[in-house]
This record gives structure tokens, C-alpha cells and sequence, in this order.
């Protein structure tokens, strides 16, 4: 992925040198997507390893500490929950992601999304319809009730093992899947939440001693000692962006919010009544844009500034996402907000706003993935990551 050469009128400009100069000083990679430029003297970089790999290799600790992350039953629906349901996500574990488990097949989600330990566990908050019986359809296959609900408390807690079709006969394949969900059973027999709907945890593993689990053990150990050369790698940001944004406008479903104009006004306005989507203070928006829209963007055309309200976004850097086989995924541009007013601009020195704009390429794995949002075949999927930046007094 190589960051975009400056026009003529960027280069001039000592503050969108001096913001490009802090970026390229902290930021070298995004999750799971290689963000570094390269000098035309070395060779590529090698392909990334599997995302089943990295999801698992990226389980750690993770809890503070040092500690293992490790949540009792009481902490999910006493704590976690409470929290999600209010929209509080900056004071929850990053280890606990938002996903439609019950949208996907769970590898695929294993894929995508780092483990929250060292024992292949996955964390999720999904916003589901109530459903009293045994089964919960996910992707090509369902979990089925294995151990009744387990109480303590006001919590409750159902096992599931996960079942695939099977294409001849119309059967089906236990596999090493299981799932553990995790409610509040004194909040659904209550009129709280969304008529119909119920936010639970699930935590998604394979079966201890498995076959799965063997080889997820060899990959961790694998990828510590060495980089895997693995075709199939794909740019999980941008997967996890994709996913997010298939249940669009629903809070509790998960952390993008709509954007009818993110350019409409200053950043701190847009964000100032809407929750942030961590801990990192970071807002996410989402819409379906004509494609092209982006104010002379697309065709090869270099990004311009984009006016919003007082201000405008300066482009920075561009960088191009790609998978193991140099597919064109898609791409991540990187503006700095500039205050027009030369007042507003000393008196926000030591904060700065930021906009991500990530975009889905032509190679960008659809057929792999969960349906899109119905859009024209000339609309497309951009998502916008805004967050502010401490700088000191760098200036």
C-alpha cells in the first residue's frame, strides 16, 4: 500500500506537511491492513499470513495488566451489557467486537476478528430476534441447544454446537464449533430494549482438543517464528467495516452510525450527540454514495480538499489495500481537517481532527461475505472514520 504523492499546492502548505510528517511517524500499520509505504529500491513486501492465523495470533492477554481475558457470566450481563445497551462502548473491553454471529458461518468470523485469548475464544455483542427454541440459524448451517441455561443470578447462559448443511441429501454435519449466550433474563421478561429484540454476548470456540483446535495452536506457533505465505489473506479492516455495515441504523446492532453528510459540519459538531465507538474515541459513519461522488476522486483523479463547514479536509495519504495475490481491495484515504478561521486554528492547537475514508475495490471479496445493503450499479459502500488527535504544542 503506497502513501499518495502530494499535489504541488499540499506540498507548499507547511501545516499539511507537518500533520503528514506526524502521521507517517506514528502510524505504520491498521489492524490487519499493512499501511507502510516502500521505496521502489526493495522488493514487496510478502503476502500477509492467513486471517485465521493473525486472528488467532492477535489473542493475548489483552485484559490490562497483563491478565488474561477471562469474563464471568456475572461480568457480561452485570457489566458489559449494561454498557453496550447504553451505548457506552468507550468503557468496554475491546476484546468484546460487534458482529451478526448468527449472519455468518463462525470460521468466517475467526477470520476476521482477533481471538480475545490464549484459548481461541471470541467475544461478540449481537442484536437478535427472541427466540425460545433450540436451534439459532447462522450462515450455512445453525446452532443447536447442546446443555440447558445455566443460571446465576439474573444471568443466563445457553450452550450451542454448530451444524452445517450438508449439500447431498439435505442433511447435516456437526462440526467443531460451539457457542456459549449469554442474557439477562430479568431484561427480557421487562419491556426494556427494542420490541422483539434482545442484546446478548456470545463467545464463539472450537471444541477443546479438537482438530481445530490443534491447528490453531500450530498456527499461533507458527506465525511467532515466521511470516505464512498465505494467497487467502484478506484486508480485515476493511471486512470488519463491511460486516459493521450491513445492519446500518440500528444502535444496538452495532457501531456505525448513518451518514447522510459527514461534511455537512466540523467534526466536533457531527460527533458532539452521537456515541463514540470505543475507547479510542473514534466515530464511524457509513453510506451508499454515487460512485465517483467524492469530489473528483475515482478515474486516477488525485483526491482534492473537501469543505466541511468551517473547515476542510486536507488528503494526506492514500493507500491502497490489497490481498495475498495483489487483488485491488479497495483503498484508505487520510484527510486532516484544517480550520479555515485563524483564530479557531489557534485556539484547537493542541487538538486536531482526522478523517479516515475507506473505500471497496473491484477484487473485494463479496461472494465470501455475508449480502450487501441493496444499492445501484453505480452507488457504492464508503465508510469514514473521524477521530481528534492530541498534539502538543508541536506547532
Amino acid at each position: 500500500m503506497r502513501p499518495m504523492r502530494p499535489r504541488a499546492s499540499q506540498a507548499a502548505a507547511p501545516e499539511t506537511a507537518a500533520a503528514a510528517e506526524s502521521l507517517r511517524e506514528e502510524e505504520t500499520e491498521d489492524g490487519w491492513v499493512f499501511l507502510a509505504g516502500r521505496s521502489r529500491a526493495t522488493r514487496p513486501p510478502p503476502p500477509p499470513p492467513s486471517p485465521m492465523a493473525r486472528a488467532v495470533a492477535s489473542g493475548g492477554s489483552g485484559g490490562g495488566g497483563g491478565q488474561p481475558f477471562d469474563p464471568t457470566a456475572e461480568d457480561i450481563v452485570n457489566r458489559y451489557l449494561p454498557l453496550r445497551r447504553a451505548l457506552r462502548c468507550d468503557a468496554l473491553p475491546r476484546q468484546v467486537h460487534d458482529a451478526d454471529v448468527y449472519g455468518a458461518h463462525p470460521a468466517l468470523l475467526a477470520s476476521v476478528y482477533p481471538a480475545a485469548n490464549e484459548r481461541f475464544e471470541w467475544f461478540f455483542f449481537v442484536c437478535r430476534r427472541r427466540c425460545p427454541g433450540g436451534r439459532r440459524r447462522a450462515g450455512p448451517g445453525d446452532y443447536r441447544l447442546s446443555q440447558e441455561a445455566k443460571h446465576r443470578g439474573n444471568a443466563f447462559c445457553h450452550s450451542f454446537r454448530y451444524y452445517e448443511y450438508e449439500d447431498a441429501g439435505g442433511g447435516f454435519r456437526e462440526t467443531e464449533w460451539r457457542m456459549v449466550e449469554y442474557g439477562d433474563r430479568g431484561r427480557d421478561a421487562g419491556a426494556g430494549g427494542s420490541e422483539g429484540f434482545e442484546l446478548v454476548v456470545c463467545k464463539v470456540y472450537p471444541a477443546r482438543g479438537g482438530a481445530l483446535h490443534e491447528r490453531l495452536g500450530a498456527d499461533r506457533a507458527v506465525l511467532a517464528t515466521r511470516h505464512r505465505a498465505d494467497e487467502d489473506a484478506k484486508p480485515q479492516v476493511l471486512v470488519q467495516l463491511y460486516l459493521a455495515s450491513l445492519r446500518l441504523g440500528n444502535p444496538l446492532a452495532c457501531r456505525v452510525h448513518r451518514a447522510d453528510d459527514v461534511f455537512d459540519a466540523h467534526p466536533a459538531v457531527i460527533t458532539a450527540a452521537l456515541p463514540a465507538a470505543n475507547d479510542r474515541c473514534e466515530w464511524f459513519f457509513a453510506a451508499v454514495r454515487p460512485r465517483g461522488h467524492a469530489q473528483g476522486h475515482g478515474d486516477g483523479a488525485p483526491p482534492r480538499p473537501r469543505k466541511a463547514g468551517p473547515g476542510a479536509y486536507v488528503p494526506v495519504r492514500e493507500c491502497r489495500v490489497v490481498d495475498g495475490r495483489r487483488g485491488d481491495m479497495g483503498c484508505r484515504l487520510v484527510f486532516w481537517y484544517r480550520e479555515d478561521d485563524e483564530e479557531a486554528r489557534r485556539a484547537s492547537r493542541r487538538t486536531e481532527w482526522w478523517m479516515d475514508e475507506y473505500r471497496f475495490g473491484p477484487d473485494f471479496p463479496y461472494g465470501e461475505l455475508p449480502a450487501p445493503m441493496a444499492r445501484g450499479e453505480d452507488e457504492e459502500l464508503v465508510v469514514y472514520k473521524v477521530y481528534p488527535r492530541l498534539v502538543g504544542n508541536r506547532r
